[in-house]
């Protein structure tokens, strides 16, 4: 008996692959979904405010290209005069929920003028919320251009 208790013990156990779970509260769904909203419009109202309480301090993106940016970066790009964003849409959000982390995901279009020249981006985007203290903070981002 012993011996097979000290064999169990020593074994690996490989836990197979770990599904998202319901929202741990109703509201979770609900409250990322708002925050996605708010985040990306914030890039069209060029509101600094409301991404600081959106990203969290320790926030890192990686934007197509591969820039990296970080929490002050983004507030920058966000709020750059030369930046005008017209028009920013998002479909197909997916939200998934484990417990304290979540990931939100969609393919977002923006239009608008950079320096007063005209563009366009379709992107897929991936964000990483942590619920810290009760409340959902964006600790990460990856985007990619996306075809249409």
């Amino acid at each position: 008996m012993f011996f097979a208790l000290m064999l169990a013990i020593a074994l690996p156990v490989q836990a197979g692959p770990v599904a998202p779970v319901a929202a741990t509260a109703p509201s979770d769904a609900a409250a990322l979904e708002a925050l996605n909203r708010d985040w990306l419009t914030a890039y069209k109202t060029r509101d600094a405010a409301t991404l600081a309480r959106i990203l969290a301090d320790d926030f890192e993106a990686v934007y197509p290209g591969g820039r990296v940016l970080r929490k002050a970066d983004v507030l920058r790009v966000a709020t750059n005069p030369t930046r005008i964003i017209t028009d920013i849409t998002w479909d197909n959000l997916k939200i998934m929920v484990f417990g304290d982390v979540a990931v939100v995901s969609a393919r977002s279009r923006l239009a608008g003028t950079d320096a007063g020249k005209p563009f366009t981006a379709t992107n897929d985007f991936a964000d990483v919320y942590v619920k810290r203290d009760g409340a959902w903070r964006a600790i990460s981002a990856h985007v990619v251009r996306a075809a249409d």
